[in-house]
C-alpha cells in the first residue's frame, strides 16, 4: 500500500492522543516539562501537517494542558519494514538497533475506500532526522524544494557573507548536490550520544566521481522547540564580526518563518574542553594515591600538591590559560553596535541587582517549599541541607548591600557556557577553541533569551562545569577506594558526611577523603586563577550572582528527574556559603 494514501491530518491527530504515543514522547530527551505533563492528560493538536513524500510526514504539534501551550517541530517517516526507509550503508545492526529503539508502534484499523471492510496495519513511526532519506529529500530533493513556498517552508542558503573560498566551497557543494543528486552518496551520523534538546547529524556528502576525495561534512540541527531561535542570528553576527572560533552557518530552513532545520559547519574536533580536564585529574588523583599512602600528611601540602598539577594537568593548565582569552573574544565578537538587540548597555547596578536578588530569593522559596513536600526519608530533608537554603539566602542578600559601582554592563552573552559547549582541536602543539550551541539560557523563555547580560552570567556557568568536574571526580574515588564492596555503601553518603557530618573521631577513610579533597581544591582554584588571568576587569560579586543561579537552576533539575544526583548541586551552594 501507499502510505500517504491511508494517513492524513486526522489518523495522526487521533494516534497523536493515544496514551502509547503521549508515553513515547515524554521519552524524548527534546520534550519539556515532563513532570507537569507526565499524567498524560495533555492534548495534542497537529499545528501543521504536510506530506512531502509516500513516507515522510511534516508535523508541527501542539500540546496543550490546563494554562500551559507549547509547540514542536516533529518530522516522521512511517514505515512497514525497517529496511524500507535505509540507505544501503544504514543497514548495519548498530544502526537498526538505535532506529528501532526510537521506534512508536500501534495496531491501526484502517478504512479502505474502495470497500467497507477494515484493513488491520502495523503503524510503524520514528523522528525522520534519523534516516538519511529524510536529508536527502529535505535538502536535496529538487521537486519537493520548488514546492516549498506552498508548504509555507523556505530554505536559505547564505552565499553573500562568505569570502574565503573555503566555506564557499561548502555553500557551493550544497547547491550542486540539490541540483544533481544522483551524483551523490550521504552518510549520517548522530552528535551528542542522543543527549541533547535538539537532534543534531552530522552529514557526510560525497562526490560518487570523486571517490578519491574526502567528503564534504556538515551539521545538522533540527530544532524541536517551535518557538524560534536566537542561535542562527548570534552565529551571523560572530560571522559579520570575522570571529574565528564557532561554527560557521550555511543554511537554514524556516516553516512559517521559524527556524526548524540548521545547516552548519562541521568543525574539527578531538572532543569537549571537559574531555581534557576530567581525564587528566582522574588520571592525577589515580597515580598519587598509587605511590603515596592514603593518610600521608605530605598530601595537605600545597607546594606537593602544586607539584603534581603541573607534572599531570599539563594540558589543562595550557587551556585553561588560553580559554579565558578565548572568553574574552566572544564576548567582544557578540556585538554589533549598529544592532539594537546586540548592543552594549550600561545600566543602574541598584536596580539591576535588586531585580536579580528578588528572583533568585524566589528561586530558593520554591526550592524550600519542594523539599519540605518530600517525603521524610529524602535525605535532603535533612535539617542541614534544608539550612544551605535559608544561608544561601543571607549571602545573596549580603552580596547586594556590599556590591560596588553605580553602573553595570550588559551585552548579548552565550547564556549556557559550559565545557561541553566548548569543542577542542589540537594541531602543531596549539589548541583551537570552537564555541557551539549559542540557543541561549534553556531555564529562560524566548523573551527572557533575547534579554542582555553581564558577561560574568558565561563565566558563573563555565565555573560551575569545574565543580561539576570536581565533585563527580570525588564520588569515583569514593567508590573505587574508599566504599566497601561487601556492603551496601553509597559514595554520595560519604561525601555528605565530610561536609555536613564532623566527627570529633577522624577515621582513616575521613582522612583519606579529605586529602583528596585539598588535592581537587588545589586544581580547581588553579585552574580558576588561569581562566581570570585574561580578564582582572571581571566582577567576582557578578559572577557569585550568577554561580547560585546556575546551582539554583541545576538543584531544580535533579529534584524533579534525578533526585539521587542532588548533592552536588547541594555542596557547590555549601561551598559559596562556606567561602563567604
Amino acid at each position: 500500500m501507499i502510505m500517504k494514501d491511508f494517513f492524513d491530518k486526522n489518523l495522526f491527530q487521533e494516534v497523536f492522543n493515544s496514551n502509547e504515543f503521549k508515553g513515547w514522547l515524554l521519552s524524548r530527551r527534546w520534550f519539556g516539562d515532563k513532570s507537569l505533563l507526565s499524567n498524560l492528560l495533555f492534548k495534542i493538536t497537529v499545528y501543521y501537517f504536510n506530506i512531502i513524500s509516500e513516507r515522510i510526514f511534516l508535523t508541527i504539534i501542539e500540546v496543550t494542558y490546563d494554562d500551559y501551550s507549547k509547540k514542536y517541530f516533529l518530522p516522521i517517516i512511517v514505515y512497514e519494514k525497517i529496511q524500507d526507509i535505509l540507505e544501503p550503508n544504514e543497514t548495519t545492526r548498530e544502526n537498526v538497533v538505535k532506529l528501532t529503539e526510537n521506534t512508536f508502534s500501534k495496531i491501526l484499523a484502517l478504512s479502505v475506500h474502495d470497500n467497507q471492510k477494515e484493513k488491520i496495519t502495523y503503524l510503524n513511526l520514528v523522528e525522520a532526522e534519523y534516516c538519511v532519506l529524510f536529508w536527502k529529500k529535505i535538502l536535496f530533493d529538487k521537486t519537493i524544494s520548488e514546492t516549498f513556498p506552498n508548504m509555507s517552508l523556505e530554505l536559505t542558503l547564505y552565499t553573500e557573507q562568505f569570502e574565503d573560498e573555503f566555506n564557499m566551497l561548502k555553500v557551493r557543494n550544497l547547491i550542486e548536490a540539490s541540483l544533481y543528486p544522483e551524483r551523490y552518496e550521504y552518510e549520517l551520523q548522530q552528535l551528542g550520544g542522543g543527549n541533547t534538546t535538539n537532534l543534531l547529524f552530522a552529514l557526510k556528502v560525497s562526490n560518487k566521481k570523486n571517490s578519491h576525495e574526502k567528503p564534504i561534512s556538515y551539521v545538522l540541527k533540527s530544532y524541536k522547540d517551535f518557538s524560534g531561535s536566537l542561535e542562527p542570528r548570534k552565529l551571523f553576527v560572530l560571522v559579520k564580526n570575522n570571529f574565528p572560533n564557532a561554527p560557521k552557518i550555511y543554511g537554514m530552513i524556516k516553516i512559517q518563518d521559524r527556524e526548524t532545520i540548521g545547516i552548519y559547519e562541521d568543525v574539527p574536533n578531538s572532543g569537549n574542553l571537559g574531555d581534557i580536564y576530567w581525564n587528566e585529574l582522574n588520571n592525577m588523583v589515580n597515580s598519587i594515591f598509587k605511590v603515596v599512602d592514603d593518610d600521608d600528611p605530605s598530601l595537605g601540602d600545597k607546594e606537593k600538591i602544586s607539584g603534581y598539577i603541573k607534572n599531570y594537568c599539563a594540558n589543562s593548565l595550557q587551556v585553561s590559560e588560553k580559554i579565558g582569552l578565548q572568553i574574552k573574544k566572544l564576548h567582544e565578537a557578540l556585538i554589533l553596535q549598529s544592532d539594537p538587540l546586540y548592543s552594549k548597555e550600561i545600566v543602574s547596578s541598584v536596580e539591576y541587582l535588586k531585580d536579580y536578588t528578588d528572583k533568585l530569593l524566589e528561586m530558593v522559596e520554591r526550592m524550600q517549599e519542594t523539599m519540605s513536600k518530600s517525603s521524610e526519608g529524602a535525605f535532603y530533608s535533612s535539617p542541614k541541607v534544608l539550612s544551605t537554603l535559608i544561608d544561601i539566602k543571607d549571602i545573596i542578600e549580603k552580596f547586594r548591600s556590599e556590591f560596588k559601582g553605580d553602573t553595570i554592563n550588559i551585552q548579548p552573552v552565550h547564556q549556557d557556557l559550559h565545557f561541553q559547549q566548548i569543542l577542542v582541536n589540537k594541531s602543531n602543539g596549539d589548541y583551537m577553541f570552537y564555541f557551539i550551541d549559542f540557543e541561549g539560557d534553556p531555564q529562560l523563555d524566548n523573551k527572557e533569551k533575547e534579554q542582555k547580560f553581564p558577561i560574568e552570567k558565561d563565566l558563573g556557568s563555565f565555573l560551575r562545569s569545574l565543580s561539576y568536574i570536581k565533585f563527580n571526580t570525588l564520588l569515583k574515588f569514593i567508590e573505587d577506594r574508599i566504599i566497601d564492596k561487601d556492603k551496601i555503601e553509597v559514595p554520595a553518603e560519604f561525601l555528605f558526611n565530610l561536609y555536613f557530618r564532623k566527627s570529633s573521631k577522624t577515621t582513616k577513610k575521613h582522612k583519606i577523603l579529605e586529602n583528596a579533597l585539598k588535592i581537587l581544591n588545589v586544581w580547581e582554584n588553579k585552574l580558576m586563577g588561569k581562566i581570570f588571568e585574561q580578564s582582572p576587569d571581571l566582577q567576582i560579586t557578578l559572577i557569585n550572582y550568577f554561580t547560585i543561579e546556575r546551582v539554583l537552576h541545576e538543584l531544580s533539575y535533579e529534584l524533579l528527574f534525578r533526585p539521587d544526583k542532588i548533592l552536588v548541586p547541594i555542596l557547590g551552594l555549601k561551598e559559596i556559603i562556606d567561602k563567604y
